[in-house]
């Protein structure tokens, strides 16, 4: 197997993972998604003989950053209240 299809595939894999974070309605896909580029990056930088650019990668790009989204996630939705409800309890 070639590097060269090695490296084309990488680059779809990025493509894919950058379509599917902005296309996905689900923000948890969306960061998995997001996570799933970082790796494909990471192969990349691999193939293409960037090792100490891998590790960063690998830390920052699929580790990190799709962890503090989630975080993010979680305390925005912890945070939101459904009126109808406080409503509801109001009224009886």
């Amino acid at each position: 197997m070639s590097f060269w299809v090695l490296d084309y595939l990488c680059l779809a894999g990025i493509v894919l993972g950058g379509a599917l974070v902005v296309w996905l309605d689900n923000l948890l896909g969306a960061v998995m998604a997001l996570s799933w580029t970082g790796l494909c990056m990471t192969l990349l930088f691999v193939v293409l003989g960037a090792p100490d650019d891998a590790h960063a990668e690998i830390v920052v790009g699929a580790i990190a950053l799709p962890a503090l989204y989630l975080v993010a996630i979680g305390k925005c939705r912890a945070v939101v209240h459904d009126r109808e409800l406080d409503e509801e309890k109001a009224d009886a």
